[in-house]
């Protein structure tokens, strides 16, 4: 069990301010229901234990409330592979629905916060309320598709050109207008299966060509277009993601 000192608070969905949140997509009847089967959610800190751990039986899915979360196994040899980022509306657990046991190592990147979904709570209130089943089903569609698409034989260049926009499309950026990449740099290559020093080289190729500027800790995109086109084949990046971005400038 993951160790907190933060006292557990009870979560009132009315007032969250997740908009992409799966119950924030139904009805208030939906939200109410949600919100009340919600067991107290949890802090999650940096090296402060895991959510939970591979081989574990699952007992509940978690929505990320606030921050970021990684899931990744660990091979014979000791090395970390990364399975996934969780922000905040995505819920964490869905790949070991079908077995009942956790898949995977889930642990904050940075001070985050879960919404608790008890399983055994959930599968009722899915079975009560259609429309939560449907929102959960989407939520399952979205996170087979991104694994599907980065699955494929892409480019250095798609690969992150892809990451980039998805990022900026889940997190949205910052007063300055500069993304913030709340992982570190050789995560990103962990997970996008590339070395780090091709993360390092394509962000300077993509700096080099006016593609984006470092600001800091964090990238200013400055042609979103030519992100886009070399994100294309992809195909994790939405439809209509110029008009989003440029209403979040």
């Amino acid at each position: 069990m993951l160790a907190t000192a933060a006292a557990p608070l009870k979560t009132d969905c009315q007032l969250c301010p997740v908009r992409s949140c799966l119950v924030h997509r139904g009805d208030t009847t939906q939200a109410g229901a949600w919100s009340e089967m919600l067991a107290p959610r949890q802090a999650l800190m940096p090296d402060d234990g895991a959510l939970h751990r591979a081989g574990d039986r699952l007992r509940a899915l978690y929505s990320v409330r606030g921050g970021c979360v990684k899931a990744f196994t660990v091979d014979a040899a000791g090395n970390e592979r990364i399975r996934g980022f969780y922000f905040p509306g995505d819920l964490i657990g869905l790949d070991a629905l079908a077995g009942g046991v956790a898949l995977s190592t889930a642990v904050a990147v940075v001070p985050s916060q879960v919404c608790v979904a008890p399983l055994a709570d959930l599968n009722a209130l899915m079975t009560e309320t259609p429309g939560i089943a449907l929102r959960v089903m989407e939520q399952i569609s979205r996170e087979l598709a991104l694994a599907m698409a980065l699955a494929g034989e892409y480019t250095a260049e798609q690969r992150l050109a892809a990451f980039l926009l998805y990022l900026r499309q889940r997190t949205g950026t910052g007063l300055d207008g500069c993304l913030r990449l709340p992982m570190a740099q050789r995560d990103v290559g962990n997970y996008l299966r590339l070395a780090n020093e091709t993360v390092c080289r394509t962000l300077k190729r993509f700096e080099q060509k006016g593609w984006l500027t470092p600001v800091g800790r964090g990238l200013r995109l400055v042609d979103e277009a030519a992100l886009r086109d070399a994100a294309a084949a992809v195909g994790i990046v939405k439809p209509g993601l110029a008009q989003t971005l440029a209403q979040a400038a």
